[in-house]
C-alpha cells in the first residue's frame, strides 16, 4: 500500500488513485482472483473497461497480479495456454476470471 501511495498512476483520475489504495486495504494485499499476494507489479483492472462506459469507481476497480490481468486480455489461443500452464488456475479461480473476460468481450476460457 505504500508503494502504490507513493507511485499513483500519473495518467489517471485521484478517484482512480484513491480507490487503488482503498481495494488493496479491502483486498488484504492480495489478487482477487487468485488471492496470492500482491507486490509492485500488481495491475488495477477496469471489470468493464473504458473503452464500454467503465469509470474509475471503486466497484468497477479490482486489483489482480500482472499474468492474470493479461489472460482476461488475452485472446491468441497460444497466449492464453502459456498463461493458464503458467499460472495452473484452479476451477473457482478460472470461474472468477472468465467473469472478467465476459466483461471485456472476449469468450470464456474452458477448463480442460
Amino acid at each position: 500500500m505504500n508503494y502504490m501511495a507513493k507511485h499513483p498512476v500519473l495518467s489517471m483520475s485521484i478517484e482512480y488513485n484513491d480507490n487503488r489504495l482503498s481495494l488493496f486495504a479491502a483486498q488484504k494485499g492480495k489478487c482477487a482472483i487468485t488471492k496470492q499476494p500482491l507486490d509492485e507489479t500488481l495491475e488495477t483492472h477496469h471489470i468493464i473497461p473504458k473503452c464500454l462506459g467503465g469509470t474509475d469507481e471503486y466497484k468497477n476497480l479490482s486489483l489482480i497480479t500482472y499474468e492474470i490481468h493479461k489472460l482476461i486480455h488475452a485472446t491468441n489461443d497460444n497466449t492464453i495456454q502459456i498463461y493458464l500452464d503458467k499460472l495452473n488456475l484452479q476451477p473457482k479461480e478460472l470461474d472468477k476470471l472468465n467473469k472478467y473476460r465476459i466483461k471485456c468481450g472476449n469468450e470464456i476460457i474452458k477448463s480442460e
